[in-house]
């Protein structure tokens, strides 16, 4: 048995209330699929990382004319929205980094610093999930004013799906720096197959 979350078309005050949890049957997504998908995209983003530190710096500010201009300011940004929605939203807690101080990050150290801290309480964060909490709700004021309500579950799916588009342009940069993008396959990052697959 796993569970499905449902919005109750109640409302109470200004707000809409994520209603309460219903147990159903062949539901795809388990605890144990998000710890996965999120170790696979930890993963993935530490080889990237490792692979940015053989450019320059002047290749990593410059302005690819991409959502978030620099590969450096992808990589924050990636970063960053994992931080924010699932180490403050997440919690109830307001993120004290809205805006995002990208240009406070003028060296690998920060970088490092940064990803190192925030992937360590996400990956506290999702030792303790429990299939409950995939339905408990998650509100967030957005850039344009409104608050919006949500659950953890359709969260933690935002952030991975975040990640994947951004390091979409990330591998279109490196193609036109005529730089070959590290492994990002499923398949072959998690060894899921027998023999191994290894791309190269």
């Amino acid at each position: 048995m796993v569970f499905l979350c449902k919005i109750d078309k109640e409302r109470r005050g200004n707000l809409f209330v994520v209603g309460a949890c219903k147990t159903i049957k062949n539901i795809t997504m388990e605890t144990s699929d998000v710890k996965e998908l999120f170790t696979y995209n930890h993963t993935v983003r530490q080889n990237y990382v490792d692979a940015f530190k053989k450019l320059s710096w002047e290749d990593m500010i410059k302005n690819h004319e991409t959502a978030w201009l620099s590969l450096k300011d992808t990589l924050l940004h990636i970063i960053w929205v994992e931080d924010s929605w699932i180490n403050y939203s997440i919690q109830g807690i307001e993120d004290p980094n809205r805006p995002f101080p990208y240009s406070n990050y003028k060296s690998w150290s920060t970088i490092d610093d940064y990803n190192f801290n925030s992937t360590s309480k996400v990956n506290n964060y999702l030792s303790l999930l429990k299939p409950d909490d995939l339905c408990k709700s998650v509100s967030r004021v957005n850039k344009d004013g409104i608050r919006r309500n949500t659950t953890v579950k359709d969260v933690l799916i935002h952030v991975m799906a975040e990640e994947l588009h951004h390091r979409g342009e990330i591998i279109a940069i490196l193609w036109q720096m005529n730089i070959q993008p590290p492994d990002m396959g499923w398949l072959s990052v998690m060894k899921k197959t027998d023999p191994l697959w290894v791309l190269k």
